[in-house]
């Protein structure tokens, strides 16, 4: 019998696919706030920019519309999803309500590892933010929250939160990343986060989280409609 090749060369690393680079793309200008709330997607443009028929680019509004993000109006197009101030609250109570559930199971299982990481994280979207990079800034911020949320090791919970995210993540860019004074007590709050990992302190960190997250609504809430207009 033959023997069997070996090879020392490294395997190719995956590319992401066309489908993939116009996610991306579009989650980068929703996020940004390139294409705020209410706002039209110009499906040709987006294709254009992206060198690609649009066909990848309606599978990718699909996907996004299935997540909640955007919305398609028959024969009116796609538009990027806008909450009402009710909609918004009770969607930001209950990614309260498993993140809380998240940390007290994450919190006995976090790695000092897991909050230098952390930590890392928020420096590195202090620094974006200093610099204007809306989009590093989000997703530093994102992967800063979720270092506790995945320690849990509950991973369809998890994915529930993330879910949960992409309703309402372009709207923390909007209403707080832009004022100076509101970002500077977000900031802090992200420290007193850290620092409560470290101490494993769930409950402390559930209050954190608590304030934290209801500061955020209190300060997005009033920019936006009080009732879902179409």
């Amino acid at each position: 019998m033959a023997a069997e090749a070996v090879f020392t060369s490294a395997p190719p690393v995956p590319q992401p696919s066309v489908h993939e680079n116009v996610l991306h793309y579009l989650r980068k200008l929703i996020i940004t706030g390139e294409l705020p709330p209410g706002a039209k997607i110009p499906l040709d443009a987006v294709a254009k920019t992206c060198s690609v028929s649009p066909v990848p680019v309606r599978e990718a509004l699909r996907q996004l519309q299935n997540e909640g993000v955007v919305i398609n109006e028959p024969r009116r197009g796609y538009w990027v999803a806008r909450h009402s101030r009710e909609e918004f609250a009770e969607l930001q109570d209950i990614t309260l309500l498993l993140e809380c559930e998240a940390i007290r199971l994450g919190t006995a299982n976090i790695t000092d590892s897991d909050i230098d990481r952390m930590d890392a994280y928020r420096v590195e979207m202090e620094e974006a933010l200093a610099a204007g990079d809306l989009w590093t800034a989000s997703v530093a911020h994102r992967e800063m929250h979720f270092v506790p949320y995945r320690a849990s090791g509950r991973k369809i919970l998890v994915r529930e939160i993330e879910r949960l995210w992409e309703h309402t993540d372009h709207y923390r860019v909007l209403y707080l990343y832009k004022d100076a004074d509101v970002q500077e007590v977000s900031l802090d709050q992200h420290v007193g986060l850290i620092d409560a990992c470290r101490a494993r302190d769930a409950e402390m960190l559930v209050r954190l989280m608590t304030a934290h997250r209801e500061f955020a609504t209190a300060t997005i809430t009033p920019g936006l409609l009080e009732e879902d207009t179409p």
